[in-house]
């Protein structure tokens, strides 16, 4: 019967850190491997969990930047992702896929990390420069498109502007790239949830982009 690991070894200031060790190459890492790896995570090898760390960090750390809007946020989040991974690791069900457990986990995360910072407000603060830093420019950002750090940084304001459901739904849809199926299952919802949270989010993304282009933008 498996117990609930210590969690003593790690070091929260450093956990999300892992982009230094550029040896260990997530890609590099086949999926065989990984369930190996994951397998090996789940009985309590503190090694293992560290390769799970580096192969996910990126990933984590980027949704909770879109989820929180701020780099600090998205830090204090992706540590507490990886900590709550180790604490219940052992609960994981081998035989299911691994990422949309993780997902589910960095949803909930920055959930409970927003509601607490709710009464700062969510702006995205953060300019081009300091993102790149991160490693966080995507091919897959809608607003790509757009030449203007303006126009940007208003679409970044709006998306933060939407309600909880409405945004959380719409960054795991149309810029994390998760089908409908798979948003549901990360949120809790049905699929007629998600479908109608994501038309409206995509309505009122629409309407902001044709503002800021003058009205070109259909």
């Amino acid at each position: 019967m498996s117990t609930q690991p210590n969690t003593s070894w790690i070091d929260p200031a450093t956990l999300w850190m892992s982009r230094t060790r550029q040896e260990d190459d997530p890609a590099s890492v086949a999926e065989t491997e990984f369930r190996q790896v994951l397998a090996r995570a789940v009985s309590g090898d503190s090694r293992a969990f560290e390769q799970i760390v580096v192969r996910h960090e990126r990933r984590v750390l980027t949704l909770s930047w879109r989820l929180l809007g701020s780099m600090e946020d998205a830090q204090d989040a992706a540590q507490e992702v990886f900590l709550r991974t180790f604490k219940y690791l052992h609960r994981f069900d081998l035989q299911k896929p691994f990422e949309p457990w993780l997902v589910r986990l960095t949803v909930n995360v920055c959930r409970d990390l927003g509601r607490k910072r709710s009464e700062r407000g969510l702006v995205f603060v953060e300019s081009e420069e300091q993102l790149d830093r991160f490693d966080l420019a995507s091919t897959s950002d809608p607003f790509a498109e757009l030449q203007s750090e303006q126009q940007r940084r208003m679409l970044y304001r709006l998306l933060a502007s939407l309600p909880e459901k409405e945004r959380t739904a719409f960054v795991l849809r149309d810029i994390e790239g998760l089908s409908t199926a798979e948003t549901a299952e990360a949120l809790g919802s049905s699929e007629a949830t998600v479908r109608s949270q994501i038309s409206s989010a995509r309505l009122k993304m629409r309407k902001a982009i044709a503002k800021s282009s003058g009205g070109r933008r259909q």
